[in-house]
Order: C-alpha cells, then sequence, then structure tokens
C-alpha cells in the first residue's frame, strides 16, 4: 500500500503545494519576475511612462524619443539580492528554512541619435534591456502531513529575460510626440529540484530529481504617445498581444527504497540500481500567446530636474493562452483559472539636491502577484493565498559632473508573502542600479 501510495508523489511532489517547484511552468517566469530599467527609472519607482528622459524611453515609453536634443550612450549593471522564508506545517510541528540568492550582470546598453532637422525632432534609439531575473534558491525542511514523511529538499532556479529594441520617436505637433519599438525577447530558464521524503515509520525513502531548461523568445510592437507642454506631460503606450516561443527540455529520476536505508538529499544513485522507479526525458515546444499591456503615465516638472511622476500599467493575464503541440493534452482554461489581472502603479519623485550638483529621487511601486494557482489538477493541491501584496520603496541618487557625463543609481526593496498549504513563502528583493550616461556635445 506504501508503494501505492507514494507513486503519485511525485505529481504532488513538483505541481502542489507540497512541492518545491516555486515557479513551476515557463508561463509563471514569463509573467512576474520583472526586474526594472535603469538607475534613473528605478530610483522614481520606474514611473517613466511620461517622465523618461535618456534611451531607456525603448522600454518605457518610445515616443519620449524625441525629447532627446543630443547624441547619447547609456550603460548600466544591475546587482540583485533574493531572500526567500519558507515554513512547512504540520501536525508534527513547523520546519522553517531560509534561503538566498545574489546575481549580478549588464542591465542597459542603448544608445539614441537624433536626426538633425530644421523643425520638430526626430530620434531613433537602440537598446538591450534586461527585463527579469530567474535566479533564486528555495527550500523546505519538516514533516509533511499529505506525504507522511520528513520532507527536505531545493529548488535552485537560473536564467534571464531581455529585450533588444529598435525604436523611433517624432514630432507631430509642437506638443505632441509619436512613437513605436519593435522588441525582440530571449533568454532562458533553467530549474533543478531535489526532492527528499523519508518515513521512518515504514521504513520508506524516494528521491525525486527533476529539471527543466527552457529557451524563451518572442517579439512584441510598442506603439506610444507623448503630450508635452510647460511643465506637463502625458504618455501612453499599448504594447500590442505577442506570443512568447517555449523550447522545453525537462528530466526525471524517481527512486524509491524500502529496504531500512534513507537516501540523502545530494545522494547521485546508480540509474541501473534496483531502487529505480522511473528515468524520463523530454523535450517540447510550446506557444504563449500573451495579452496586451496598457500604461499610462503623467509628470510635472523638468523630467532630470525637479519631477513628480505617477504610472498605471494593466494586464489582464486571463486572457492569455497556452498552445501546445497537437498530440498534448494541456490544462484546461489554465490562464483563466489560475491567474487574475493586475493593475499596477508607480509613482516617482526627483529634486536637485544643494549639493554637489546632485539629484535625488525616491519612488513606491505596487505590483501585484498575477498567478493564484493551483498548481495541478489534483485534489490535493490548494490555490495560493497572498497574505502580502508585493510593493517596493526605491531610492536613487543623480551625479551631473558636467554637460556630457552623468552617474546614476538608484536601489529598491521589495517584500511580500504567499501562502499555499500546507506551505508559507516570504520573499524580498533587494536590487542595486547603476548607469552611466554620455551625451554629445557640440565643441
Amino acid at each position: 500500500m506504501k508503494r501505492i501510495i507514494n507513486t503519485i508523489v511525485y505529481a504532488v511532489f513538483v505541481l502542489s503545494v507540497s512541492g518545491l517547484a516555486h515557479i513551476s511552468h515557463a508561463q509563471e517566469v514569463v509573467v512576474d519576475n520583472d526586474s526594472g530599467v535603469s538607475a534613473r527609472a528605478m530610483g522614481m519607482g520606474g514611473a517613466q511612462i511620461a517622465a523618461s528622459e535618456d534611451v531607456t524611453a525603448v522600454i518605457y515609453n518610445p515616443a519620449a524619443l524625441a525629447r532627446i536634443k543630443k547624441t547619447e550612450g547609456q550603460f548600466g549593471i544591475n546587482v540583485m539580492k533574493r531572500k526567500v522564508d519558507t515554513t512547512l506545517k504540520s501536525s508534527f510541528g513547523t520546519g522553517r528554512t531560509s534561503t538566498e540568492t545574489d546575481f549580478s550582470g549588464i542591465g542597459t546598453v542603448g544608445i539614441a541619435y537624433p536626426v538633425p532637422t530644421e523643425r520638430g525632432s526626430l530620434v531613433f534609439g537602440l537598446g538591450y534591456n534586461r527585463v527579469k531575473d530567474f535566479s533564486g534558491r528555495l527550500k523546505v525542511d519538516g514533516y509533511n502531513d499529505y506525504l507522511l514523511g520528513d520532507q527536505t529538499g531545493e529548488s535552485i532556479e537560473d536564467g534571464s529575460l531581455g529585450i533588444i529594441s529598435i525604436a523611433g520617436a517624432v514630432d507631430v505637433s509642437p506638443n505632441v510626440s509619436l512613437g513605436v519599438s519593435m522588441d525582440i525577447w530571449y533568454g532562458d530558464y533553467r530549474r533543478d529540484n531535489r526532492m527528499l521524503l523519508n518515513d521512518t515509520t515504514e521504513n520508506y525513502s524516494q528521491l525525486d530529481i527533476t529539471g527543466v531548461d527552457d529557451e524563451i523568445s518572442a517579439w512584441s510592437i510598442k506603439p506610444a504617445i507623448l503630450y508635452h507642454k510647460d511643465n506637463f506631460r502625458l504618455g501612453a503606450y499599448a504594447r500590442l498581444p505577442m506570443t512568447f516561443y517555449i523550447k522545453e527540455n525537462n528530466y526525471l529520476e524517481w527512486y524509491s527504497r524500502e529496504d531500512g536505508a534513507y537516501f540523502r538529499l545530494y545522494d547521485n544513485p546508480d540509474p541501473e540500481s534496483e531502487f529505480v522507479d522511473d528515468i524520463y526525458s523530454d523535450n517540447m515546444s510550446y506557444r504563449i500567446k500573451a495579452p496586451m499591456q496598457m500604461g499610462l503615465g503623467m509628470a510635472w516638472g523638468t523630467p532630470g530636474r525637479s519631477c513628480l511622476a505617477f504610472d498605471i500599467v494593466y494586464e489582464n493575464w486571463t486572457q492569455a493562452r497556452l498552445i501546445y503541440p497537437s498530440d498534448y493534452i494541456s490544462e484546461p482554461n489554465h490562464f483563466r483559472d489560475k491567474y487574475r489581472s493586475s493593475l499596477n502603479w508607480k509613482v516617482g519623485l526627483e529634486n536637485k539636491l544643494p549639493f554637489f550638483n546632485s539629484i535625488g529621487r525616491i519612488g513606491y511601486i505596487h505590483n501585484p502577484l498575477s498567478f493564484m494557482g493551483p498548481r495541478g489538477n489534483e485534489s490535493e493541491t490548494s490555490p495560493i493565498r497572498v497574505t502580502k501584496e508585493r510593493n517596493f520603496i526605491t531610492f536613487g541618487l543623480g551625479k551631473e559632473f558636467d554637460e556630457s557625463f552623468k552617474m546614476d543609481i538608484g536601489y529598491s526593496y521589495g517584500i511580500w508573502s504567499q501562502e499555499e498549504v500546507p506551505r508559507e513563502d516570504e520573499e524580498s528583493r533587494s536590487r542595486l542600479y547603476m548607469s552611466l550616461t554620455y551625451r554629445m556635445m557640440d565643441f
């Protein structure tokens, strides 16, 4: 009977809340994990739809490129620290674990070129921006009432998603600019899980070694508009519906024993041993039809000097669709049943400081989680209850060394939590952004 019960352990272990797959599929990866772009922007909470004034407008609002008057280039790096505290509740007590992940890498590389014109403005931009980070770790350690044993394990994630943007903007009237960007998305996502279940009452031990390696690509088009007059700006964009293409490779090694001995978490059993229950690998390609994303922003003041900005961004992931190969039976209504629409809002302020020719910034981001679960279709799985929404506070500092060269630093910190019975996770992320901008001057 014990062996029969545990034939379903893998499915429950990975897809349900008792598993370690904090992010279990590529569709969840591409929805969340936004990393933010640009040190100046993130110092202001990312409120840039109307307030953007540098080459990162290719991401925030392509129409804002028209406000750039000099050829400029920008280079930036990001540093991230992610911490996850996990609590596993059971009738035998509470198990608590904590993991931390550090990452650093290129965040932004871009150039903007204003074409000389007699009237108005015509500006082209080209840039790369790292928009999503997947690096992370998660551990559990405690008794699991669902699986009737001591559960330990670790899930390690890695990868990122970046965008190469080609954009242009033009003034169509003294107060209105139009712009558009074509974005090429590419990246990868890797996850490796080690999951161990030991039942000392029946001398049963099971070790699951699973992993996935995804290649992610897409392209999108984002038309945008910016109204600017005196010290007021109003901007908007619509990222048109797009399709993510996923190439997935996954593997499974599943071992169990009832001989009175127990596996250890980082054992590597012989695939030819008597303990093998299943060894499996597979690859497949599928698509994610993503919904339209719409953004609206307002700014008062002079961006780059003294400015107050506010953005709202709406995206309804319940409208998304998974398109699997014809021979694959997919989960019905995956996005409609397991996701929620989200309305993100951001507010930011920058102002000149009375020392060192510098600019101080502060901001706030409300970015609710979209995935509500449950992770699988089994009766044992549980939906996700958000106990603390995802919010960030941000700070920044900019220093102009002269008219052509400046340096910006931004910092963001956010904390949120969710419950997925019998597990609770509290996650915090802090990011440091640093960028250098050079504007070509007339000599």
